[in-house]
């Protein structure tokens, strides 16, 4: 664990080694009497840290962002490369068997849950940034009762953009935000490539971005990849494009989707699946459409 006053965040001159330096870390932090702790992840960390709060004897705050609480595989995307639709333990221990842990530790499914059932119980709030996410930690964890606040207000949402390209370009531009791996949804995005480009349809996919494999996007020939960018670089990225439309092709259910924030930051409606955060914000908002998941890519 590093410990930092957040101007220079990589000048970690003070790290402490978890569990053995526990003790250490306390002492140091205990004097600015602390009031409570807010953990937002575990990985990345040895999980002892998440202890840290009762040793400080304040409360403990917890904030979702995904799904590594009971999925060791973090995003609920497993052997078949799709959605898993949260089975037993027995099933999800399978999976693990098979596709294997992103976590950062040996343990079992069932450990895994059985710790973090404590951990969440044992906190004074779980935030979570929709009824999507808290629906899906009350079925794991029954008795939790997290408070929704959602990361943003899409209350506040730009009007839709009036895009305005030269006339002899007559295709539809459909932006792809952020970067774009498996669980983001990179075979939905590789397959409509390839079907619009069978077809020879007039689209033009831009992604704001990079993805896992570029050059298989590429070689379709109807793909644009413009590289890796900064969160402060996104609105205006995503602006430069000029595209008529935004597609999310996530498959796992997100929490929140800042890819979905920065395209409708651009003013861009946004097609998503209808799985997770997104397709309730998208409802909620009107500001796009909620296809069924596992659409073909064709439809």
């Amino acid at each position: 664990v590093a410990v930092s006053d957040g101007a220079a965040p990589d000048d970690h001159s003070l790290v402490y080694r978890l569990p053995e330096e526990m003790e250490e870390l306390a002492a140091l932090l205990g004097p600015d009497r602390p009031q409570a702790v807010e953990l937002h992840h575990l990985l990345g960390h040895h999980p002892s840290v998440a202890g840290l709060a009762a040793r400080l004897g304040v409360s403990l705050d917890v904030h979702v962002h995904d799904y590594h609480w009971f999925c060791p595989r973090i995003a609920l995307v497993g052997r078949e490369r799709r959605y898993c639709g949260e089975p037993e333990l027995a099933a999800c221990a399978e999976c693990i068997a098979d596709a294997g842990s992103h976590l950062e530790e040996e343990i079992t499914v069932g450990d895994l849950v059985a710790r973090s059932a404590a951990l969440l119980g044992g906190a004074r709030r779980v935030v979570a940034p929709s009824a999507d996410c808290a629906g899906r930690l009350r079925r794991h964890f029954p008795g939790l009762h997290p408070t929704v606040e959602p990361w943003e207000d899409d209350a506040t949402l730009p009007e839709p953009a009036t895009v305005e390209r030269p006339a002899s370009d007559r295709g539809l531009r459909v932006l792809v935000a952020g970067a774009i791996g498996i669980e983001k949804g990179y075979e939905v995005l590789l397959g409509c490539a390839r079907d619009a480009a069978r077809r020879r349809l007039a689209l033009l996919f831009v992604v704001a971005g990079h993805t896992i494999d570029d050059a298989r996007l590429w070689d379709t020939g109807v793909v644009a990849i413009t590289g890796p960018y900064a969160d402060a670089e996104a609105a205006a990225l995503i602006l430069a494009q000029q595209a008529d439309l935004g597609f999310l092709p996530s498959l796992w259910p997100e929490t929140w989707s800042y890819a979905l924030s920065g395209m409708w930051s651009a003013g861009l409606d946004v097609a998503v699946f209808d799985l997770g955060t997104p397709a309730e914000r998208v409802r909620a908002t009107g500001r796009g459409w909620v296809l069924p998941l596992g659409l073909a890519a064709g439809a």
